[in-house]
Formats: C-alpha cells, structure tokens, sequence
C-alpha cells in the first residue's frame, strides 16, 4: 500500500512539472522580466541609496507581484485535483489498484502545494536579483504564499470534490468575497466566508515594511485545511464516476 502510493507520488509530481509549474514559472518570470524593464534610472538611483529607502522599493515590489500572483499562481497549482480524474475516467485506472481515495488525494495535495512553494522561492529568488528585498520582506512573502496555497487549494480541492469546474467555481467565489469584503468592510458576517481578503490585508503591510499578523494568516491556514478536509469526506462519500 506505502509503496504503490510513494509509486504514485512520483507521478503526482511528474503530472505536476509538466502540466503546471511550467505556467507558474511562466508567469512568475515575466513579471519579473518586466519589473527589469520598467526600472529607469531614478528607481536604480533610489534603489542604490540603500537603507530602508532600497527595502522599501523592494518590498512594494515584492506586495506588487504577490497582488497579481497569489490566486493565480495557487489555483494553477491545484485546480482539477480531484475532479480532471473523474472527468477523463483516469480514476478507474487509478484506483483498479489497492490503493485508497483519501491517502491518494491528500499525498497530491500535500506534494502540490510543496512544488508550488518550490516554484515560488524560484520566482523570489529571482526577483533579489532585480529589487532589494530584505530578509523580513522574503520571510512574510513566503508565508504569505504558503497560506494562500492552502486558502485557494482547499477552497478549490473542495470544488473539485463537489463539481467538475471546480477553477470556475473557485474564481467565482474569489470575486464575489473580495466584492463583499471592500463593499462592507468589517461586516460580522463576513466571518464564515473564505478569508481571501486577508491576504490582501496583509500584503498592505508587506508593502510598508511592516511585520505580517500570524493570527489572520493562522485563520487563512485553517480556514483552507478545513475545506481540504471537508472535500476528502465528500470525496469519500460521491461515486467517483459521477
């Protein structure tokens, strides 16, 4: 059992390099490429006064691309999960062996969301190269993208337990929460609702060079997990031909 789903693992992230880290890569880079571009000789003068001047330019760059990538990047990292087996019928090939529906998809969630943060320090890695990013700017950027991978890749992999358009499903309540959340900002009821403008809030802080709040990202963290959990039960209970 172990050893077929290890077996499996591999595929999983085979599957995974070749169907999407490329697309995250992608995207990541060329805004990179177009940060380099973009900057003339007054930022590389702002830039070369060092100092908090320097990290400041850097992290409002960092905030900028994360604004842009954090729900693509995730919801290409674990869209279809569940629900691209279902639809192309690969789950009878799949599961024709002894191995189980829950440990096969928590293995696949657990190594997309490691090769997506791969891809992640790849992209940040390479932007230190054209911005000053500080040792406190990268450590919130990476939290903050380890979070969101867990918000938008529970929120999706429930979608994809429940529905075979499971991204459209997901950009569809991304949309309607981030309206509701600038709308009536701090409306109690807000709360039960997936906390996608969290990250929002805390990229506002990255931004100004001020520490990230553990406790709205520990809410995002669990927040995710919860909808995981709750699309491996429903994963449990559906016929997977349906």
């Amino acid at each position: 059992m172990k050893a077929r789903l290890g077996a499996y693992g591999l595929w999983q992230l085979r599957d995974f390099i070749f169907e999407r880290a490329a697309a995250i890569l992608i995207i990541g880079l060329l805004l990179v490429f177009g940060t380099y571009e973009a900057i003339g000789p007054a930022a590389k003068r702002y830039i070369a006064t060092g100092g908090r001047n320097g990290l400041l330019f850097g992290a409002r760059g960092v905030a900028e691309h994360l604004t842009f990538m954090w729900f693509i990047a995730a919801l290409i990292a674990v869209h279809g999960i569940s629900s691209n087996d279902r639809t192309t019928g690969r789950f009878r090939l799949i599961f024709a062996k002894p191995v189980r529906v829950l440990p096969y998809y928590a293995q696949a969630f657990v190594l997309h969301g490691i090769a997506f943060m791969l891809c992640s320090l790849v992209w940040l890695a390479t932007l230190s190269r054209v911005l000053p990013v500080g040792g406190q700017t990268a450590l919130g950027a990476i939290a903050i993208l380890a979070c969101s991978y867990l918000l938008v890749g529970g929120v999706c992999f429930l979608m994809s337990a429940i529905s075979r358009f499971d991204w459209v499903a997901t950009g569809a309540v991304f949309g309607g929460v981030m309206y509701l959340a600038s709308k009536f900002r701090g409306a109690w009821w807000l709360g039960p609702l997936p906390p996608f403008w969290r990250i929002s809030e805390q990229l506002d802080l990255l931004k100004t060079l001020d520490p990230i709040q553990p406790k709205p990202l520990l809410w995002v963290a669990a927040y995710g997990v919860a909808c995981f959990l709750l699309g491996l039960i429903v994963l449990e209970r559906r016929p997977l031909a349906t």
